[in-house]
């Protein structure tokens, strides 16, 4: 898809539950992105260096369902021929205990990743994730 609309989605803090499996709800608070997920919890990320212009996006989790610390990254919607894009997805995180850390960044991955073909599968085909 089109660098623009993939953005068009992505970019949008505000309608993460639209492509992000898991999450049945998201609003901004200011510079906070709140997602709340099929099990009630919130997630809470400050989102900084929002740029539409060159599509792109840092945040840091604040509070996450998950056992990590300093957990950060950034999305950016890089243009490819033929009005393509691929969305560049970068991440770090420190597992909250590091016995666990091969087993929480596995899981973080695959979370990832599901994350990255729904969002494909919502700009190409406009299908939204459905928690049902």
């Amino acid at each position: 898809a089109s660098p623009e609309a993939v953005w068009h989605v992505l970019g949008d803090l505000g309608a993460t539950n639209e492509w992000l499996p898991g999450i049945v709800a998201a609003r901004m608070e200011g510079a906070t992105r709140i997602c709340t997920t099929a099990d009630g919890f919130d997630i809470r990320e400050e989102i900084s260096d929002y740029e539409p212009t060159l599509r792109r996006f840092r945040y840091q989790h604040l509070q996450v369902p998950m056992p990590v610390e300093n957990s950060a990254g950034s999305f950016v919607v890089e243009p490819q021929e033929n009005d393509g894009s691929v969305v560049v997805l970068q991440s770090s995180f420190e597992a909250a205990d590091s016995a666990q850390e091969a087993e929480v960044g596995q899981m973080i991955e695959g979370a990832f990743q599901r994350a990255l073909e729904s969002l494909k599968r919502r700009v190409e085909q406009g299908v939204r994730w459905d928690a049902k």
